[in-house]
């Protein structure tokens, strides 16, 4: 162990460990802890808090209406309450730690002096110790990029993004089940054609909302946006919790390189179980960016207790048409039954505009559902208006399938329920929202640097060895590929990601 002495019956000391309290990083920010570090009132009752235990409130609920939730007072104030809690928290947890780190420096600088072994470079380390001097961390593109480049560690200005996460957008799902009327019947169906063909359904209507305009309904996601904008990409470790009627949803950002979000949503009434672990890769076409979506969904009849496993199509941003820049879901996929009972799957082929980019030519969707032996039926239509049963000759049967109308002309309640307050996506991104909002580009770029900067601290630490790897709060894998929710999970913030990233976003 290297230290600035060796001899009997004094305290050694790690010279390594201490440089790097006072020497910034290459990305570091560095503030004054005799000007930060301010208390008084708001400390008391806290002097049973540490970085172990720091959370808001147990049970903390902040309620809003589904839909745009970054414009609702009511929810911000709420998510803005929380986030003055934390930083009063954090400061108090770093106020402690910076007192402990002063008295032992005492201790050792009273030992050196004692033994005669204080020199000058001591001395002046100490002294910069006790003074409270760096203590702590502060908590035209497109010609620039290759055709097939890709674009996940692209960084862009505030200005491209949209005042959401990624991490948020399968809300969708909830909406769909809580704010629109459905009939959930054939999900008890003798006929396994009829309940696979409900989960074919409940699929169209997710996909009808994020369409450009909304489904026919009148049913329009609140997570759409243009071609020049994105959602932002979830920091490793995010999570997202909300109840809505007798529908929760859970999520949580398991791993950052590559990015994969994982969702988990229950209703018991209906008797459904969704999850999914969604791995977007945007790659760039050159008149366009394609985001692949690896991953599977899946879907669980908690009537039946089958089981069926669906992939997922692409999403592209198409920067030129007839009609203006688009975007548009394409590709094809397949919902198969994976339990138990002879094979059975549906396939959805979701078609492009073509080059001409026409609205006319939008949604375009069709598809099959049949056995190893039997196609039991064949239908197309627009995903965001009809889809009908037709022959093989593509000839009309029946309707198959119309969008699920809104159940009032006000979007249900919901609730979100942060694990802890210090990861929920609202808090942790709460001031780059209000400052995107507010058009404040240069609060809104510092706020962003903060938590990406505490991101890849976070990783180095992990690449070096200095960590072990992550492992997400609420989901665990066996493989490596398929993530499922903890049967019972801490909701404590992990204090590694409190260290390297809830102390800068919070700070």
């Amino acid at each position: 162990m290297s230290c600035w002495c060796c001899f009997k019956g004094a305290r050694k000391l790690d010279v390594a460990s201490w440089r790097a309290r006072f020497q910034p990083g290459e990305d570091d920010m560095w503030f004054d802890a005799r000007e930060e570090l301010h208390y008084g009132d708001e400390d008391d009752g806290l002097d049973d808090l540490t970085d172990e235990n720091i959370s808001i409130e147990a049970n903390s609920e902040f309620p809003f209406t589904l839909g745009k939730v970054w414009e609702q007072e009511e929810h911000q104030s709420y998510v803005a309450t929380a986030i003055r809690e934390m930083k009063g928290k954090v400061r108090h947890v770093l106020r402690k730690q910076h007192e402990e780190a002063v008295r032992q420096a005492e201790e050792e600088a009273a030992e050196l002096e004692r033994l005669g072994l204080m020199t000058a470079e001591k001395r002046a380390m100490h002294e910069r110790m006790t003074s409270g001097q760096g203590t702590q961390e502060l908590v035209g593109m497109t010609k620039h990029l290759k055709v097939g480049q890709d674009l996940t560690d692209i960084e862009l200005p505030p200005t491209f993004f949209v005042p959401f996460s990624t991490i948020q957008v399968a809300e969708d799902v909830v909406y769909v089940i809580e704010g629109c009327n459905n009939d959930w019947s054939d999900l008890k169906h003798p006929d396994p054609e009829r309940r696979i063909a409900r989960l074919v359904k409940l699929y169209l209507d997710m996909s009808a909302i994020r369409t450009e305009h909304g489904s026919s309904a009148g049913v329009k996601s609140a997570y759409t946006f243009g071609a020049m904008k994105k959602p932002l990409n979830p920091i490793l470790g995010e999570t997202h919790r909300i109840k809505s009627g007798n529908t929760e949803y859970l999520a949580e950002q398991v791993c950052h390189h590559p990015p994969i979000t994982t969702w988990d949503l229950r209703n018991e009434e209906i008797g459904l179980h969704l999850s999914a672990d969604v791995k977007a890769k945007p790659v760039f076409r050159g008149t366009s960016v394609q985001v692949l979506i690896d991953g599977e969904m899946r879907f669980e009849n908690l009537h039946t207790g089958e089981k069926y496993v669906m992939d997922m199509p692409s999403l592209f941003i198409r920067f030129f048409g007839l009609s203006g820049s688009y975007s548009e879901t394409v590709g094809h996929i397949t919902l198969r039954r994976v339990s138990e009972g002879p094979p059975l799957c549906a396939e959805l082929h979701f078609k492009p505009r073509g080059t001409t980019g026409l609205r006319s030519h939008a949604n375009k969707v069709e598809g099959s559902i049949s056995s190893e032996t039997t196609t039991f039926m064949h239908f197309k239509g627009k995903f965001n208006d009809a889809v009908d049963e037709v022959t093989e000759k593509r000839e009309f049967v029946r309707p198959f399938w119309r969008p699920a109308p809104p159940k009032s002309s006000k979007a249900p309640r919901a609730v979100t329920r942060p694990l802890n307050g210090f990861t929920d996506s609202h808090c942790l991104w709460g001031e780059f929202f209000q400052a995107l909002i507010a058009k404040d580009m240069k609060t809104a770029s510092k706020a962003k640097k903060k938590a990406e900067r505490g991101q890849r601290s976070l990783h180095k630490a992990m690449k070096t060895g200095e960590l072990p790897p992550w492992e997400p709060t609420m989901f665990a894998t066996e493989d490596g590929e398929r993530w499922l929710l903890k049967p019972n999970f801490n909701p404590s913030v992990q204090p590694s990601w409190l260290k390297y990233i809830g102390y800068r976003i919070y700070e």
